[in-house]
């Protein structure tokens, strides 16, 4: 990917059965309590806990099956996330998220997005997780694969062109 917003795609998976999931790893959790985002990073990945309003956004277009239609498309643009037609903004509390999302997007190889869980949050908090590293295909099927545009930001920091409305915040 580079800076004209190049498209990218995502390897998506989904848990044979409902509530499996393998284990995030070791972290550290970026907690912005302002906008009720928790963010994880870890190794070559990101993971975002999933609370019922993020999940009720995100999940269906990142996730979801899509009856034989392809599924949205996603953009990422300065302090923004556009699925389809739901947005959430702002985003980027922390420019060390957004800079880690850009290096899992930018470098080479696969990258696969699914659902993750961790010991240390209580039972059934669930993590989107964004990595670099495949998740075991015993527990995940594949699901087609997701279309991420990382779009170039303006010079004030807002994105270069406008992305349709939707969700609102989260």
């Amino acid at each position: 990917m580079n800076e004209t917003g190049d498209a990218r795609l995502i390897r998506r998976w989904c848990a044979y059965f409902r509530g499996w999931s393998q284990a995030f790893g070791t972290h550290e959790l970026i907690d912005d309590t302002e906008r009720g985002l928790r963010w994880l990073v870890g190794d070559g990945q990101l993971g975002l806990i999933l609370t019922p309003a993020i999940k009720r956004v995100l999940y269906p277009g990142l996730l979801g099956r899509h009856a034989g239609e392809a599924p949205p498309l996603v953009r990422l643009a300065s302090g923004r996330l556009t699925v389809g037609d739901a947005e959430l903004t702002p985003l980027e509390p922390q420019r060390a998220l957004w800079a880690q999302m850009q290096a899992l997007l930018a470098g080479g190889g696969d990258v696969h997005l699914y659902q993750t869980y961790h010991l240390i949050y209580p039972a059934g908090t669930r993590i989107l997780t964004l990595s670099r590293h495949a998740p075991l295909p015993l527990i995940y099927r594949e699901l087609d694969p997701l279309t991420v545009r990382l779009e170039p930001a303006g010079d004030d920091g807002e994105p270069a062109s406008p992305l349709p409305g939707g969700a609102g915040p989260c």
